[in-house]
């Protein structure tokens, strides 16, 4: 950690910067999470938050559908503003803006007709609300969360900057205003109006960073998009590095990561959504604290590669290392006050077992680990043995959810996703060392 905040040289000083503020804004951003969800559970019900957490985890699915977009324009920028290269940065914005335009079209086309071919009660395991709203709120849902498939990608130019906390603060705003607003409804609306609890948290985070793009290509023009400057060529780099993240975000991180809620759901039913949600939310400050201090350095890595400084590298890789020991002595100190915890945030309306906690605290261990070893090896360009990983694992773990079905319960989901991400961790951590000792051949190279 202490090497982290050092300031011997400019890499090391924007880190400090961003380190510190991401972790003021992540302060922000959870108190502000936090209280939204006994605030939203005083406006509905604790079933019709389940509901829409299963909805959420659906929606969450959209974002990996740019084919890795994001990450892919994320390295090449990085690397084309590393050099000043704006040109080239200007082409590679305009073509992937381009691209993720055409792509939400297309899927909202898609969405819309599964919508009105499905039964929406049997989806989401529930009679508490309407086949009908069920399916019109969705179709508003999917709206708003393409709108931000295309409109979140504002950040990663700013994240590509190295200006990572300019990111954090669109995200943390949207979050602040999604709580005010959904604050306001409870004093001054008639409770359960879940159409427009869905429309706050969908249209907010939308409307932060529709507004940030008129700041950031105010302020930066040579970074402006074009149609002019659309390069297709360009696309076919960018793409084909992009599906290289696509198959990795389409395995580990949708369904073993972002399916939880509607595996358990569908095995458990919607009630038990909103405890593992309780326990995951709390145990989840272990990633936010610790991605506050490993996302800057995926950019930090690609500048310090394409410039050769690979002693930083190295030297920095270890000591994220130790932050993630320490991330789980903490992590086993929250368990023991986590019953407190609970009973002091949401109160006795929902009842989470330590057993949960147990579980869901394994899981968050080891996703922290895979993050750190991935993202050396997402910022080095090297995601080869990454997407091996991702669907071998992927595949093991729906094995396991398929043939269990309705043996299983909230413990052993936890205990599966934390098994695939461990068992992921550990080959990335082999590839790590292999690039940092510069002894990385073949397919461990690539």
């Amino acid at each position: 950690m202490k090497y982290l905040f050092s300031v011997k040289d400019k890499r090391n000083a924007m880190l400090q910067k961003n380190i510190l503020l991401s972790a003021s804004l992540k302060v922000v951003g959870l108190c502000a999470s936090l209280l939204i969800v006994p605030v939203t559970l005083d406006y509905l019900n604790s079933g019709v938050y389940g509901i829409w957490l299963t909805m959420s985890s659906i929606l969450y699915w959209f974002a990996f559908f740019d084919i890795g977009l994001g990450n892919g324009m994320r390295n090449y920028l990085t690397e084309a503003i590393s050099v000043k290269d704006y040109d080239r940065a200007k082409s590679i914005i305009s073509t992937t803006f381009i691209l993720l335009f055409f792509i939400a079209f297309c899927i909202g086309v898609v969405v819309a007709a599964l919508l009105y071919t499905t039964d929406m009660n049997k989806l989401f395991n529930t009679f508490l609300i309407g086949g009908d709203m069920l399916r019109e709120t969705m179709l508003m849902a999917s709206v708003f969360t393409l709108m931000m498939f295309v409109v979140k990608n504002i950040g990663m130019i700013f994240v590509a900057m190295q200006k990572y906390a300019i990111n954090d603060l669109l995200l943390v705003s949207g979050n602040v205003l999604a709580l005010l607003l959904i604050f306001f409804l409870t004093q001054y609306a008639e409770k359960g109006n879940f159409p427009l609890v869905v429309f706050i948290f969908t249209a907010t985070p939308v409307a932060v960073f529709l507004m940030a793009s008129v700041v950031v290509f105010f302020k930066y023009p040579m970074l402006r998009p074009s149609f002019g400057n659309v390069n297709y060529k360009l696309a076919n780099k960018v793409v084909g590095k992009g599906l290289g993240f696509f198959l990795i975000q389409i395995t580990s991180c949708i369904v073993i990561f972002g399916s939880s809620n509607l595996f358990i759901a569908q095995f458990c039913g919607p009630s038990d959504v909103t405890v593992y949600n309780i326990a995951f939310r709390y145990f989840h400050l272990l990633a936010v604290a610790y991605t506050i201090i490993i996302s800057p350095l995926w950019n930090a890595y690609t500048d310090a590669y394409v410039k050769g400084d690979m002693g930083w590298i190295g030297r920095t890789f270890s000591r994220s290392l130790k932050i993630w020991l320490l991330t789980v002595v903490v992590g086993v100190v929250m368990l023991l006050f986590s019953n407190l915890f609970f009973r002091l945030w949401v109160g006795t309306s929902v009842v989470v077992p330590f057993s949960v906690s147990v579980g869901v605290l394994f899981f968050m261990c080891f996703f922290n680990l895979n993050n750190c070893v991935t993202y050396l090896l997402n910022g080095l360009n090297k995601i080869r043995v990454q997407i091996y990983t991702s669907v071998i694992f992927t595949a093991l773990f729906l094995m396991v959810m398929f043939l269990g079905g309705d043996r299983l319960d909230i413990v052993a989901i936890s205990v599966c996703m934390a098994i695939s991400y461990l068992g992921m961790s550990l080959v990335h951590l082999y590839q790590c060392k292999l690039l940092v000792n510069l002894k990385a051949k073949g397919v461990w190279n690539k």
